[in-house]
């Protein structure tokens, strides 16, 4: 029988109200339809998003933490800016990881000479490691960092009625099919649709925040199994975890088939095509589905197999960052006692960088000088290398032989006006809680820098002696910066004297920043305020200060 024209007319009208309409009915479904448009959009060049390099590093559990450096500790030694400088990964589970790795120090050796075997051989160049960068490079995508949340996130329970989804998408194709026979399947098909998108604005905003690392399940899922297959005998053990990994998770392989076709931006047609198709076939919710509840059962192999990537994606980084350095040196880790030699020792943010060598036995070091001639980047280049070294066992320095330490800094202005916090105050608790490491019974790096400015130059002295001198006891390093020479003094032999050293020269002040021993023997302030051309009453006025000053001190 033949169908009056009118119902083909009535269905093709509400087909386009439906497409055209029905994801604008309200803010939120506009929202959710759009999602995944706007994560393509969204997809740039990867920057220097912290908290989303963190993410992983965050979430892990505390025991997991336990050694990791403290907040002002990492803000003191830039190294939001070293990770940036050094970050080589391919893929987002790999940044996240490398970032883990530098905020968690290793106190044995064991793991660090695993990860050194694995960076040199993923550092040369053949077949296996060229194929293991193509493959984790498949996890470029900004979204593959949201992996994290599926892993340690809540992940939502699929609903009790979940078993009619994929009763819909099999009723919206038998519709189809049947349409040549039975011209009247299409209205079928139309109420099928209303349905699919009833659905589609339920569901869909429950799992929106896990969309993006639902979308990235395929490629995790194949880089897994490539590198699980790879001949590189030095990640034995990671390749292990990521076959059994991907054999466990063939369910999950194919619960997410269909996400794996998901348009690139640049196809915006094809991409509007695969966003209706999942509105009108609900291909997408069933894959979420499936998936979600595959993951919940399957997290402790899949966190396996993340860790394993990671590590792999961080070892291939830190050998491409170590073919970027001037200088570099796998560090010597010695047994716990109160010295380090430390030869060619440079700041790896500073492209010219002049190298400084230390030698300290027995004894803490105090480092004077003026501003600006090298003494805080010096003494921030010392933390920056004792975290590389227990971290990326990588040192930028020709030599790095120390023991394993903690390390603690005190070196940031650390003022809040937001907290109403001086800074006196803020130093006071800074210094506080290098005092309070020292009860771990640990040895610890000790970095300062101008310890106790914020007060008045006689209480300064005084407090700064005890504090250093407390911090000395037993085998715990202490490298601090100051102006203050009367600590050199007060502290004896405790504290080995040296310092960076400026000249007059050229109507100006020029420095070698190379760290000498003793110490500091220049007074180029004074003399600077007459090349200056300050008036000759005011500096005359402050030599005369000085010799007043020197006719207090006492004889001998």
């Amino acid at each position: 029988m033949t169908q009056p024209p009118a119902l083909y007319l009535l269905v093709a009208l509400a087909l386009c109200a439906l497409v055209l309409v029905v994801p604008r009915l309200s803010a939120s479904a506009g929202a959710a339809f759009l999602l995944s448009r706007l994560l393509r959009e969204a997809r740039r060049s990867r920057d220097a998003d912290m908290a989303r390099a963190a993410a992983y590093h965050d979430r892990l559990p505390a025991p997991a933490r336990a050694e990791e450096l403290d907040d002002r500790t990492w803000t003191d030694l830039d190294l939001d800016q070293v990770f940036v400088s050094l970050d080589h990964t391919a893929s987002e589970p790999g940044r996240q990881y490398l970032y883990h790795l530098l905020r968690t120090p290793r106190l044995s050796i064991e793991p660090l000479a695993r990860f050194e075997r694995a960076t040199r051989r993923l550092g040369s160049e053949d077949d296996a490691t060229r194929h293991a960068r193509t493959s984790l490079g498949q996890l470029d995508d900004p979204r593959a960092g949201y992996l994290v949340d599926l892993l340690y996130g809540d992940v939502p329970r699929r609903p009790r009625l979940w078993w009619l989804f994929p009763l819909l998408t099999a009723g919206s194709v038998a519709c189809l099919a049947l349409f040549a026979i039975w011209p009247r399947a299409a209205i079928v098909w139309l109420g099928v649709c209303v349905a699919n998108v009833g659905v589609q604005l339920f569901y869909r905003p429950r799992v929106k925040r896990f969309i993006p690392a639902l979308h990235e399940l395929p490629a995790f899922l194949r880089t897994a199994r490539t590198l699980g297959e790879l001949p590189i005998a030095e990640l034995a053990d990671e390749r292990r975890v990521l076959r059994e990994g991907a054999a466990t998770l063939g369910m999950l392989r194919r619960a997410t088939w269909w996400l794996r076709f998901e348009p690139g931006q640049a196809n915006e047609l094809a991409a509007s095509v695969y966003e209706y198709v999942n509105l009108l076939f609900l291909l997408d919710v069933n894959a979420f589905v499936l998936a979600t509840e595959t993951i919940r059962e399957s997290r402790v192999v899949m966190r396996g197999m993340f860790e394993a990537i990671g590590f792999v994606d961080a070892a291939q980084s830190v050998a491409a960052w170590r073919s970027t350095l001037p200088r570099w040196t796998a560090p010597e880790f010695t047994e716990a006692r109160k010295a380090l030699h430390i030869e060619g020792l440079a700041h790896p943010l500073l492209t010219d960088a002049v190298p400084n060598s230390l030698d300290v036995e027995g004894a803490s070091v105090l480092i004077t000088g003026s501003n600006m001639s090298g003494k805080t980047t010096f003494v921030r280049a010392m933390g920056v290398n004792a975290v590389l070294a227990q971290t990326l066992h990588t040192a930028c320095a020709r030599v790095w032989r120390a023991p394993m330490l903690r390390v603690r800094t005190s070196i940031g202005r650390a003022d809040s006006i937001v907290e109403g916090k001086s800074y006196y105050l803020a130093e006071v608790e800074s210094v506080l809680a290098l005092v309070r490491a020292k009860a771990s019974g640990h040895q610890h790096l000790l970095l300062l820098d101008e310890i106790f400015r914020g007060t008045n130059t006689t209480e300064r002295v005084a407090a700064g002696y005890a504090v250093l001198a407390h911090l000395n006891r037993g085998l715990d390093l202490v490298v601090v910066a100051t102006h203050d020479l009367e600590l050199l003094d007060l502290l004896g032999d405790s504290y080995t004297a040296h310092h960076f050293r400026e000249q007059l020269a050229g109507g100006g002040l020029t420095f070698d920043y190379r760290i000498h021993p003793g110490p500091s023997s220049t007074r180029n302030a004074i003399a600077l305020l007459e090349l200056m051309d300050y008036p000759e009453s005011l500096v005359a006025d402050a030599l005369a200060t000085i010799d007043w000053q020197r006719g207090r001190e006492p004889a001998g």
